[in-house]
């Protein structure tokens, strides 16, 4: 039973590199997990009964929706909305500028604080940057997408993953010397959209 998993890779030498994926596995589908270790290994696993579609077909009841302050999307998780291009450029950088000042100040609690609930409940601020040490103390940085546009491929998509309506959402950004490739994975929460899966890949040169 997968729960969890955590992967880095680091290129030689001096040149800025490093891979990292972190995905939470459903309560709903694997019963519950809280309570439990994380379980680490085998990076970049894939659910095979996982689903998407382009389209804007909701999916049923979401989960219960719980306070927040702010909204991250004008979609409706709820009713399985994909976002507007302007609206996905907004969260994915959001999101990716949020991991790099946890990074940045080997502080993870505000990015905590941003994800699925149903992550919230498997982890903590102290064990996210346990996870992530290795990052930290190769001082990863992606902050220059802060001026850039991500190139979305494939297509963003809403669907099903692990009996969550769940946003899939890929890329790059053009940032030099290496690209900043991701994989980012939100599910329903009410009505937002809430990160449960990061993927963030400086690996590759930018020719």
């Amino acid at each position: 039973m997968k729960k969890v998993i955590s992967s880095i890779i680091f290129g030689r030498g001096n040149a800025l590199s490093g891979l990292i994926a972190f995905g939470v596995v459903s309560l709903i589908a694997f019963g519950c997990t809280c309570g439990k270790d994380l379980d680490l290994g085998n990076l970049g696993t894939s659910n095979s009964n996982s689903t998407r579609t382009s389209s804007n077909t909701p999916f049923g009841d979401g989960p219960a929706s719980s306070p927040k302050t702010t909204s991250t999307t004008h979609a409706d998780a709820s009713k399985g909305e994909l976002p507007s291009d302007d609206e996905l450029q907004e969260l994915a950088k959001e999101t990716l500028l949020d991991f790099d000042k946890a990074v940045s100040s080997a502080d993870f609690s505000d990015f905590y604080s941003h994800i699925a609930k149903e992550w919230q409940k498997q982890t903590s601020p102290e064990k996210m940057k346990d996870s992530f040490q290795a990052f930290i103390d190769k001082s990863i940085s992606i902050k220059d997408i802060s001026s850039l546009d991500a190139s979305f491929s494939p297509a963003p998509s809403v669907g099903r993953e692990l009996g969550f309506k769940t946003l899939i959402v890929e890329g790059k950004y053009s940032t030099n010397p290496n690209l900043t490739k991701f994989e980012l994975n939100y599910i329903a929460n009410g009505k937002d959209w809430k990160l449960s899966k990061i993927v963030v890949d400086t690996t590759e040169r930018n020719y």
